[in-house]
C-alpha cells in the first residue's frame, strides 16, 4: 500500500498503516534543510519516541537509524520487532508531498501473460571512466536513467553526490534518490509491488521503474555481476515472451533481457522494492497504479 499526504509546514503527520512490520517513508521538496523524525504506534499500545530518520542540508545528507525498543530504522525502512498501526512524521522543514509504503502481506505473486511493452529508456551506466574508484553506483545512474526519460538529463556524478549518504557512505539510499528528484520538481515515490504484474501496469501507463534486486551466483542468467546483496536496474518492459526488458547500468551496453522468473526471483527475494519518478500531475497515477 502507498499513501500520499500534503503536510502544511511544520504539521506532525500520523499516517495509518498497519498492521505491518516494514515501512518507508519518502519526501518530496524543492528544497529541504533541516530534519525528517518518524514515530511509531505498535498494535500492543506502545508508542515509540521520536526516532531520528534523516538530516538534509545542501551541503549534506545522512540517514540517521533511530531505533526505540520494539522499532529501529534501517537507513531507509522502518522495522518493528511487532505489528504497528501508525506512522507519525515531524519535519523541520517544508516537505511538498510524503508518501509512506507499506508491503501488502495478503497479496502473493501471480504467474500470469504480460503484454509486450518496451519504454525508450536512455542507457546510462554506472561507471564512469573519470572516476574508476567509484564501482557502487547503480542507484545514481538508475535515477539518471529515469530523469533522462522525462527529458531531465543529469549526469550521473552530479546524482551521485546529491544522493550521497553520508551516514554509511554510499548512494543506494532509496529515499534520498526520490527525493533528489523532487527537487527538480518530480513527484517521486518508493513502493512495495506485488510482482512483475503489477509493475507492468506502471510500463503499460509510460512509467519506468527503478528496481532493488539481489541475487547469488548463478541464479540471475546474463547478470553482469557474479553475486550482489542490491543491486538497483530500471525495468522499462516486457518483451513478447513475457521476459523483464532492464536498463542494468552495470551491464556492458546497459540494455539487457532477463528471464521472467528469475529476475522476479531476485526482485520480490529482496523486498519487492521500487521508485518510481513522474511529472507532478501523475502523482495520483503513482498512488493509482500502487494500490491497485
Amino acid at each position: 500500500m502507498l499513501r500520499l499526504v500534503h503536510p502544511n509546514a511544520g504539521e506532525e503527520l500520523v499516517v495509518n498503516v498497519g498492521p505491518v512490520r516494514e515501512a518507508i517513508v519518502s519526501w518530496n521538496a524543492l528544497a529541504l534543510d533541516g530534519t525528517i523524525d518518524l514515530r511509531v504506534n505498535a498494535i500492543d499500545g506502545r508508542t515509540s519516541a521520536w526516532l531520528p530518520y534523516v538530516a538534509i542540508s545542501a551541503e549534506k545528507r545522512a540517514s540517521l537509524a533511530g531505533s526505540d525498543g520494539f522499532v529501529r530504522i534501517d537507513t531507509d525502512v522502518v522495522r518493528g520487532d511487532v505489528d504497528f498501526v501508525t506512522v507519525g512524521i515531524r519535519s523541520r522543514g517544508a516537505l511538498d508531498a510524503v508518501f509512506v509504503s507499506t508491503p501488502d502481506y495478503g497479496a502473493p505473486s501471480r504467474i500470469v501473460a504480460l503484454q509486450a511493452v518496451a519504454l525508450d529508456v536512455p542507457r546510462y551506466s554506472q561507471y564512469e571512466p573519470a572516476f574508476p574508484a567509484e564501482r557502487g553506483w547503480c542507484a545514481p545512474a538508475s535515477l539518471a536513467m529515469l530523469l533522462a526519460y522525462r527529458d531531465y538529463p543529469v549526469d550521473v556524478p552530479i546524482v551521485a553526490r546529491e544522493v550521497f549518504d553520508a551516514r554509511y557512505g554510499g548512494t543506494g539510499n532509496w529515499t534520498f534518490n526520490v527525493a533528489f528528484a523532487g527537487t527538480l520538481g518530480f513527484r517521486a515515490a518508493v513502493m512495495h509491488l506485488r510482482d512483475l504484474g503489477h509493475a507492468h501496469a506502471f510500463l503499460a501507463d509510460d512509467i519506468p521503474l527503478a528496481l532493488s534486486i539481489a541475487w547469488e551466483g548463478g541464479t540471475l542468467p546474463g547478470a553482469p555481476l557474479p553475486r550482489s546483496d542490491g543491486h538497483l536496474v530500471v525495468l522499462r518492459g516486457i518483451d513478447p515472451n513475457g521476459d523483464a526488458l532492464v536498463n542494468d547500468p552495470a551491464a556492458p551496453g546497459v540494455a539487457i533481457v532477463y528471464p521472467r522468473e528469475a529476475f522476479e526471483r531476485a526482485w520480490l527475494g529482496h523486498g519487492g522494492i521500487a521508485f518510481a519518478v513522474a511529472p507532478g500531475r501523475l502523482a495520483e497515477a503513482l498512488l493509482r497504479l500502487a494500490n491497485d
